[in-house]
């Protein structure tokens, strides 16, 4: 799993926000196996908290699509990514 915090820029309404959070989502669920969802700060116009949780039986597999949906959310206009980290279960 792995959740990544940023921050939404420019925004000045929860709608911003929405409109920001769906366009990175539906890029990592359309082009990766993995669930994704916003976890965290859902009332916050600024702040987000995504996880994003993969499932299989090759670790590194699982690692590299973690990243590279990192790698989207990162490109996602208006998104600054803060901090990203991944657990292992």
């Amino acid at each position: 799993m792995q959740e990544v915090t940023g921050r939404i820029i420019g925004s000045t309404s929860l709608k911003d926000k929405r409109r920001v959070i769906k366009s990175g989502l539906a890029r990592i669920k359309n082009k990766f196996n993995l669930s994704v969802a916003e976890v965290s700060h859902q009332d916050n116009r600024t702040l987000t908290t995504i996880a994003m949780a993969g499932v299989g039986s090759d670790k590194k597999i699982i690692e590299k699509e973690l990243k590279q949906a990192l790698c989207l959310l990162e490109e996602t206009e208006g998104l600054e990514v803060l901090e990203a980290a991944v657990t292992f279960v």
